[in-house]
């Protein structure tokens, strides 16, 4: 059987971070995992085909949330031409069924069902505002046999999923916890290499540099700290998003603004996030409302015995257990997220405990075992769901 991920964000993320992390997993079960992605120039192809992935990629545009026209007409004149390629992709490489990922790439979906092949949508964060989710979701369940979401919190917010009974799996990030867990040698050598002073607190995030992020309420926070940890540092590891150039200048002006020039670096990791994750004391994400699902990283960082800081948002509280494994706070809550990291910063034997508690939780409960099994069980629905579609029809036309 064949799945073709279509993804139509060009920088590495969850898409295709949640292709990469099951690949293994689905091949051990008769499934060959396709790619098709955007052709700008940016990580995700890139990253994709030096794993060895067969990679399609296309001119693929996306919703863009702008007040500028243009980028809106151009995905209304490129749709229908678009969505003809990815028919020819699926008929040419023989797939069986195609995952697309959030409410406003459409596009795979579209191609899929005119094709008469199953489709399994993949719900991974809450960017879409709710009135147009209202508009978008009747036409994600029409053409869907299947919908997964990264957690149950995704599955609540998007009107009508729940409705869909054993077609919606509730799932997980995919992360190998054999490659992020605890290691003395790797942690000596990321802090070497990311300029970190012996005996410094280490504070970090990873994610890609776009404005749902809240790098600078982070920046803030960490300057707050100053005065009682004057050897706390700052690492942001990331991919830069190119059309957030301005974002990114802000970052580094925020750090100059904030006396942090010497604490504080923003460094991208390329592929190398299990190398350098271990160099932090402790993980922060900061995201705005209306932005994640439920942070790959979050959990790659608990997998390395790192306790969490985190703004409740998506699905985040269902992987960090509050007190027991890191600390939940209120998004663009400044005041609250730096009295957090203030209590980390100050007791190595409290970050000790939350880390391994973080640890321990992740192997229980978001073992990668259960996710690919999550994903199976997902396909397996959706493939079910399209035969009898096709029964209809045949029936139908009879």
């Amino acid at each position: 059987m064949r799945a073709l991920f279509v993804v139509n964000n060009p920088v590495y993320g969850g898409a295709h971070n949640e292709l990469l992390g099951q690949r293994a997993g689905l091949a051990a079960h008769g499934w060959e995992v396709l790619a098709l992605t955007s052709d700008e120039p940016a990580t995700g192809h890139e990253r994709l085909r030096a794993a060895g992935v067969d990679v399609t990629a296309i001119p693929l545009h996306r919703l863009r949330a702008s007040a500028d026209p243009r980028p809106h007409l151009t995905l209304a004149a490129t749709a229908a031409p678009e969505v003809g390629a990815i028919r020819r992709v699926i008929r040419a490489r023989g797939v069986d069924l195609v995952q697309v990922h959030g409410p406003t790439n459409p596009h795979g979906a579209i191609a899929a069902h005119l094709e008469g092949v199953a489709v399994c949508w993949h719900i991974y964060d809450e960017v879409a505002p709710a009135p147009l989710l209202r508009v978008l979701m009747p036409f994600v369940l029409r053409l869907a046999d299947s919908v997964t979401t990264i957690g149950r919190a995704l599955a609540a917010s998007h009107p009508g999923v729940l409705g869909l009974g054993e077609r919606c799996v509730v799932t997980s990030p995919p992360v190998d916890f054999t490659r992020f867990a605890p290691d003395a040698g790797r942690r000596a050598a990321a802090r070497a290499e990311l300029g970190i002073p012996e005996g410094a607190v280490a504070i970090g995030t990873v994610g890609n540099r776009n404005p749902t992020k809240g790098h600078r309420a982070l920046i803030e926070a960490v300057h707050r700290l100053a005065e009682r940890h004057p050897g706390a540092v700052l690492r942001i590891m990331g991919a830069p998003s190119p059309v957030h150039a301005a974002y990114e200048r802000s970052l580094h002006e925020a750090i100059a603004d904030h006396g942090l020039a010497g604490r504080a670096a923003i460094v991208d990791p390329g592929a190398r996030v299990a190398e350098l994750l271990p160099a932090l004391d402790v993980f922060a994400m900061s995201s705005v409302p209306r932005s994640e699902g439920m942070p790959t990283s979050i959990l790659e960082a608990m997998g390395c015995a790192i306790p969490v800081v985190a703004t409740d948002v998506g699905a985040v509280a269902e992987e960090v257990e509050d007190g027991a494994t890191g600390f939940v706070v209120a998004p663009l809550d400044g005041h609250a997220l730096a009295a957090a990291l203030d209590r980390l910063a100050a007791d190595a034997g409290l970050r000790a405990r939350l880390g391994a508690a973080g640890r321990a939780r992740v192997l229980e409960h978001f073992g990668l075992e259960r996710v690919v099994g999550n994903r199976r069980r997902a396909y397996e629905a959706a493939l079910a769901h399209r035969a009898a579609r096709r029964r209809r029809r045949s029936r139908a036309a009879a």
